[in-house]
């Protein structure tokens, strides 16, 4: 006869402490509720097909942006599965700074469900975080979604693809042209990835100073061609 006694003591525990929304804090809902998903602010055709950038959907249709024609971008192509707003920016925020872990996982799956990859891969590197900065956290919120998003594309990850070497000041308060030079020499690969296709995973596009950078060093070391996958991209507002 099978002992009752786990059951009890989940059902317990269920009544203690009622799974929560980790975004809107709504009782009985598990990690992210159906109301705040259905908030997240989509990416849809068209963008342009190597940034991933979206574009006006009355606009004359282009392959390219205007900033990716005048410079092509280190990365093969870069998709975002929403935009940086809204709830999505919320969930992102709670998930990176809050302690929410179990948010990879919704996060992840509306990745799968908004980006189809332009190419296949040979495998998932996440954008990794200083040693200083990852025991500050407690994690590192990019091998999250990158575990999460491998097990739905079954891809493998492999972390230690790259390394930061640098830990340098947040991004967040820099202008761009700052953010690039902030990032120079702050990464390094290992020759393991030469002539691979490498699928490079991060939660946010901002200015992609980052995932350019990233991608620099990846390529330097040989790799055949990077991907980026992010879950969501900001856009600049023009008037």
């Amino acid at each position: 006869m099978p002992n009752p006694l786990p059951l009890l003591i989940e059902g317990l525990l269920s009544l203690l402490f009622p799974p929560r929304c980790e975004v809107c804090d709504t009782l009985q809902e598990p990690v992210l509720c159906a109301r705040c998903r259905e908030q997240f602010s989509a990416i849809a055709a068209p963008f342009c097909c190597r940034c991933g950038l979206p574009f006006d959907p009355l606009a004359q249709m282009r392959e390219l942006c205007a900033d990716c024609h005048q410079e092509s971008p280190p990365f093969a192509a870069a998709r975002a599965a929403g935009l940086f707003r809204g709830i999505l920016r919320l969930a992102i925020h709670h998930f990176k700074y809050a302690g929410a872990r179990a948010l990879a996982a919704p996060l992840a799956q509306f990745t799968t469900e908004m980006i189809s990859l332009p190419f296949p891969v040979d495998c998932l590197c996440p954008v990794p975080l200083h040693p200083r900065r990852e025991a500050m956290r407690g994690y590192n919120q990019s091998l999250l979604l990158a575990i999460e998003l491998g097990a739905r594309w079954q891809l493998p990850v492999e972390a230690n693809l790259l390394t930061r070497v640098i830990n340098t000041p947040p991004q967040m308060s820099l202008p761009a042209e700052e953010r690039r030079k902030n990032l120079r020499g702050a990464f390094t690969a290992t020759p393991e990835i030469r002539d691979r296709h490498i699928a490079l995973v991060d939660d946010v596009y901002t200015t992609g100073a980052t995932l350019r950078e990233c991608s620099q060093v990846l390529k330097r070391a040989g790799a055949a061609q990077v991907l980026v996958i992010t879950v969501a991209r900001t856009i600049v507002e023009t008037v």
